[in-house]
């Protein structure tokens, strides 16, 4: 009787294609680590040396912000060199912010320097089309000052870290000039006498070296409630939105060629 012969056994087959896998797996990982390929490595980010200091107003620059908040709120209260007994805190974000608090005191006023787009293209239309918006804005300020000034109770906490850093001599942290690393947290005091500053760049401009500072946490952390607490609820504070846009961009408009771009329904 003819036998039928068994076929080769479905477990060599398996046996010799594992084998196969393991050697190309092998050859894979041997080439790997023998590849002399260049590696392509990212280069750090340069941070500039950041150093703590004895600030005495470390670019404030502060009558550029007295400025400013006249212009944005049609106002001329503000003196800085003869306010006493309150805290000035200004913040710079993408947009520029200002508190005052009094020195005694847990209400802090919160204002937003609000911005007006496609102004910094401008060159000899400028002053003009900077002229015709503020006219505009000015018809409306008591819905600029609804949407762009905040009156708010400072965190008890929060207040006593403010008065720390600025009255007790806290020192600041500042980075070497011309990197774009200029204080965003500026804080000054007059006390009738003399001025007290803190200044200090973002927690971003932060070299590797001040890092291990054991203060560095309790800056960062003062920095970041700071910004939070100044920042919140301003997300209606735009000029586009005090009331009369389209009548100011139609009439500004003739003093900046984007506008005229961008709105050409009202731009003429």
């Amino acid at each position: 009787m003819n036998q039928i012969k068994p076929r080769a056994g479905k477990a060599g087959g398996i046996d010799m294609h594992f084998e196969k896998v393991i050697a190309l797996l092998f050859c894979f990982l041997l080439l790997g680590c023998y590849d002399d390929r260049p590696k392509l490595e990212v280069p750090p980010v340069y941070k500039p040396p950041s150093k703590f200091v004895v600030s005495k107003g470390y670019g404030v620059g502060f009558d550029f912000f007295e400025e400013d908040f006249n212009y944005c709120f049609n106002s001329e209260d503000l003196d800085w060199e003869n306010t006493k007994d309150t805290f000035y805190v200004v913040l710079e974000d993408s947009v520029n912010y200002m508190m005052s608090l009094p020195i005694d005191g847990y209400e802090a006023e919160i204002y937003m320097l609000y911005p007006i787009e496609d102004v910094e293209h401008l060159d000899e239309t400028r002053a003009d089309f900077e002229n015709c918006v503020e006219k505009y804005i000015r018809e409306n300020m008591s819905t600029v000052y609804d949407l762009c000034r905040k009156k708010r109770p400072v965190p008890q906490l929060l207040g006593e870290k403010i008065r720390s850093f600025l009255v007790e001599g806290r020192l600041s942290i500042i980075s070497t000039p011309g990197y774009g690393c200029t204080p965003d947290l500026r804080m000054f005091y007059f006390d009738g006498e003399k001025y007290h500053y803190f200044d200090m760049i973002e927690p971003d401009c932060f070299d590797n070296e001040i890092k291990k500072d054991p203060r560095i946490p309790e800056y960062i952390e003062f920095y970041n409630e700071m910004a939070a607490f100044i920042t919140q609820d301003f997300g209606a504070c735009r000029w586009d939105n005090f009331g009369n846009r389209d009548e100011m961009i139609r009439e500004c408009g003739k003093f900046n060629w984007r506008w005229r771009e961008k709105y050409p329904d009202l731009v003429k």
